[in-house]
């Protein structure tokens, strides 16, 4: 008998849903293990050594395989299990359509995180202290990209065409924790009727409001002014920093 996959992650992590939600959609057999981000078990050396040198979720034990981040894993993932054809292209032209969204959304939607996580978890990591640049930074990346994202779902139901793919659920999971934590204002949403629609239609999926329910309880909690006790002293959203290199923390 062949060893259960094993699902590292934590579910306040937009990356880690996606590929959570991809697993339950599909019907992908796991054991999961909730990494205690918060306390920063996973920027400890011997997490580094044994699953991944950024300390970064998800991650995805096949036995002795390991892989991380959350497009790889999906792609493993789709390959090992056959998964219908949608979820990562039937055709070379749809293959490279969805790999040329994900390639974008690592290094514009994702980086709009940074709103998200400064408006709401980096006085739980570092305390009270002006974050307003670092938000600024991510309000711009995240109005920027979805901007372009509007442009790319007025021709198409789904990100990458009239099938939901993987790219679909990471873009999804990232406006999830920007409507948990009220970061977009209606006006800016109104400027966007294609996502807001595409948003509401993900929304239906099976399991998107399973794999999202943490992160709505921790939206409530913050916009209530409650912290969320943490005791890790580097950032959840690396890479979205206006100073420090993200892996060792800022310098506040």
């Amino acid at each position: 008998m062949s060893t259960p996959i094993q699902f590292l992650h934590h579910p306040s992590s937009q990356p880690c849903r996606a590929v959570h939600q991809f697993m339950l959609e599909v019907g992908i057999p796991f054991e999961e293990e909730i990494v205690d981000i918060l306390s920063g078990a996973n920027e400890q050396q011997d997490f580094k050594d044994k699953y991944n040198p950024t300390g970064q979720i998800p991650i995805v034990c096949d036995g002795d395989f390991v892989i991380w981040e959350s497009a790889s894993i999906a792609f493993f993932l789709n390959e090992k299990f056959n998964a219908p054809a949608n979820w990562f292209g039937a055709t070379a032209q749809q293959r490279a359509h969805i790999q040329q969204y994900l390639h974008w959304h690592s290094t514009m939607l994702r980086r709009g995180a940074g709103a998200f996580f400064y408006s709401h978890f980096a006085v739980c990591i570092w305390g009270k202290h002006d974050y307003s640049k670092e938000i600024e930074k991510g309000r711009y990346v995240l109005y920027e990209s979805m901007g372009i994202l509007d442009r790319w779902l007025s021709k198409t139901e789904y990100v990458c065409g009239n099938d939901i793919s993987f790219a679909d659920l990471q873009g999804y999971h990232e406006f999830v924790s920007h409507t948990a934590g009220e970061i977009i204002p209606e006006d800016i949403w109104q400027k966007h009727p294609n996502i807001q629609r595409w948003f509401d239609l993900l929304s239906q999926r099976p399991h998107a409001k399973t794999v999202s329910e943490i992160i709505q309880q921790i939206g409530k909690m913050r916009l209530a002014g409650e912290l969320i006790p943490m005791t890790r002293k580097t950032s959840l959203a690396k890479g979205t920093e206006i100073i420090g290199s993200g892996n060792t923390g800022i310098p506040y």
